[in-house]
Order: structure tokens, then C-alpha cells, then sequence
């Protein structure tokens, strides 16, 4: 407008782009642009989501938005993420440092603390959309330990994720890769394992990327017409242990019927 290039005279000639939302951008900075890739990123909260060149039927329980006039992105979140870790450390008394931690983890074995567990230490997001939902541990007795708590939780995030993507997965391209990134995934070895056993898919671990930052500006070299640069190297790959798949899909079970009971009936 000509207001206002004459109050900002130095921006006068500066290319004015719309803004772009924070999922979009840190999918396309994570080069997962199309059906072939899913992003799984697991920060504070945690999400999984797909791009899509043409409008899709969107799964329930799950959202869909434009990434750009070409463009359409649908995925799922969950409210938790790492933020389970962080609860878990200042309430539980478990050690800070995350190496420390992580070994505590490590130490108990998959699923064998007779634990039930609901994540929603900050309301279910996707696929239930229940707000009120707060979390739930069933099981607890005189010997259980803090670590067995928090490997429950991180167990019972994961499989909360493994429900979104059971309802993504089937958008995406066959043989689609699942490309995992967040700072959660950076300081815990054992969560980045136990999300590959509760999806039961291979994850190409990306360490250290700013995912969205990356995007937004993918999204404007897009714009104004420069090529994109290389997609970035893929990362570690993490994949399922066969046994511990089939373990967590009968603790799945066992966390569906406590919902049932706790939060209410699922729709689906």
C-alpha cells in the first residue's frame, strides 16, 4: 500500500509473503513435501503429519489445512511429547541429566512393570479430541519405581501416536518413509526405540534440524522463484524389534479398554 511504503521507505521494494503455519513449514523443512513421506515430530507435544497435492478424505480423528495454494496437509497431535520427560523429572524425582535418565529408562524392559497407562497429563488432542481427558496410571503397587512410571507414560505416548498413525498411514504413498525429528527424539535413545516398536515402521532419525525455520524459508525461495536447495542428509535409521511390535500391540489393547473406562466409549 502506499501508506505504507511511504512510513517504511527502506522496505518500499521488500517482498511481502503470507505466513505459513508451523506444521506445513516443519514438514517441508524435514523434505517430507509429498505422500512418499510422513513426518513424526516429537518436541514438547508431538505430531504426525502428510503432504498431499490434491484434497483427501481426511481420516477421522485426524485435521487437514493448506500448506499452500498446491498443496494440502493432513495429519494428527497429541498434547504430549517430551513433556511427559519433564513432568516426570521434577514430580518423580528421576535424574535431570538425560543420559541419566535415559539409562533408567533403558533399565526397564518393554511393557513389564504391569503398568496401564493414559498420557493425558495436558488433555487428549488427536484422535479423540477429549479436552477433559487428564492422565491415568493403573497398576501401581508398593514395589512399583518411579522409572517403571515414566516407561509407562513414554510407552503410553507412543501408542496414542501409533493410533494417528494407523489413520495416516493409509493417505500416504505405499511404501511410504517415516521421517522422525524434535528435540524429544535428540535427548531419548529409548523413546525414539519405543516409537518405532509401537508404530512398527522403520524411523530416519533427522538431529539437529529447525525444521519449521527451514520450511518458512523453502516456502519463500518457492515464492519468489529460486531453486531449493538439496535435501538434507537422512539421518539414523531406527528400526522395530519384531517381538516388541506384538508386545506393545497387546499393551495397546489393554490402554484402549482403560480409556474405555477412564475418559469414555471410542468413537471411530
Amino acid at each position: 500500500m502506499p501508506a505504507w511504503r511511504a512510513r517504511w521507505p527502506t522496505l518500499g521494494d521488500a517482498p511481502w509473503l503470507p505466513a505459513a503455519g508451523d506444521g506445513a513449514c516443519s514438514n517441508l523443512g524435514t523434505d517430507c513435501s509429498g505422500p512418499d513421506r510422513i513426518a513424526l515430530n516429537v518436541g514438547t507435544s508431538a505430531a504426525l503429519r502428510l503432504v498431499t497435492p490434491a484434497p483427501q478424505a481426511v481420516p477421522w480423528g485426524l485435521w487437514h489445512y493448506r500448506v499452500d495454494a498446491r498443496r494440502h496437509l493432513i495429519g494428527g497431535a497429541t498434547s504430549e511429547g517430551g513433556n511427559v520427560l519433564t513432568w516426570a523429572r521434577r514430580t518423580l524425582a528421576l535424574p535431570g541429566d538425560d543420559a541419566a535418565l535415559d539409562a533408567a529408562l533403558a533399565a526397564v524392559a518393554p511393557d513389564s512393570h504391569g503398568l496401564t497407562a493414559l498420557p493425558f497429563l495436558a488433555g487428549e488432542r488427536s484422535p479423540g479430541w477429549r479436552g477433559d481427558a487428564r492422565a491415568a496410571v493403573a497398576g501401581i503397587s508398593l514395589a512399583t519405581t518411579a522409572p517403571q512410571i515414566l516407561r509407562a507414560l513414554v510407552e503410553a505416548v507412543a501408542y496414542r501416536l501409533a493410533a494417528v498413525y494407523d489413520r495416516l498411514a493409509p493417505v500416504a504413498a505405499p511404501g511410504h518413509a517415516v521421517i522422525a525429528s524434535g528435540g524429544a527424539l535428540g535427548h531419548s535413545r529409548v523413546f525414539t526405540q519405543v516409537l518405532a516398536d509401537a508404530l512398527g515402521v522403520p524411523l530416519k532419525v533427522r538431529e539437529g534440524t529447525e525444521a519449521s525455520s527451514r520450511g518458512a524459508a523453502l516456502l519463500a525461495l518457492g515464492a519468489l522463484g529460486h531453486p531449493a536447495p538439496p535435501p538434507e542428509p537422512s539421518g539414523s535409521l531406527v528400526r522395530p524389534d519384531p517381538r516388541r511390535r506384538d508386545l506393545y500391540a497387546a499393551a495397546r489393547a489393554r490402554q484402549g479398554r482403560l480409556y474405555d473406562s477412564v475418559v469414555g466409549p471410542r468413537v471411530s
